[in-house]
């Protein structure tokens, strides 16, 4: 149109292209006008292809399982070389806490504290009880030195006899 245009040209202006071009122009800007003058002169619409997802050449993601069984084998493997050839820790002294299987020594005052059981000791505490309860009779009651209660105690072999007092 800018070509054809009287103010613009160079050339003679021919009044019928320029009413061509305004038909065509208001053809192609009409939804409408442009859907019928396509269906009148058989032109294909547009052939829409989707575009096909992007492609990727890297393979996705594994997991690692040889890389896990290998730490777990190197793991085991140092698990068991350090329990080879290390010594298990001496057990530790007495706590004071009497409790079923506890070596004692009984005092002459007819209470009893724990003592180590590789050492001399005098009975094995077998339950413990409540001041107000019975020890079973193959076993002497003695009061707990942090007084929570009786200790039912089985005399060990060699103890000497003390009488309660």
């Amino acid at each position: 149109m800018r070509e054809l245009h009287p103010d613009t040209a160079t050339r003679a202006v021919d009044t019928e292209q320029i009413a061509a071009v305004s038909r065509a122009w208001s053809v192609l800007s009409d939804p409408k006008k442009r859907s019928a003058y396509d269906a009148d002169h058989d032109v294909p619409e547009p052939v829409v292809r989707p575009t096909p997802p992007p492609r990727f050449d890297v393979a996705p993601a594994r997991f690692p399982w040889r890389f896990v069984l290998t730490l777990i084998g190197i793991g085991s493997a140092a698990i068991l070389l350090v329990a080879a050839f290390t010594k298990p820790s001496e057990p530790g002294g007495p706590d004071n806490l009497l409790q079923s299987g506890s070596c004692v020594a009984i005092a002459p005052a007819g209470t009893v504290s724990e003592v180590r059981c590789d050492g001399p000791h005098d009975a094995v505490v077998r339950s413990l009880i409540a001041f107000d309860a019975a020890c079973p009779s193959d076993t002497e009651p003695f009061l707990d030195r942090q007084g929570m209660g009786r200790a039912c105690v089985v005399r060990s072999v060699s103890s000497p006899v003390v009488t309660q007092g």
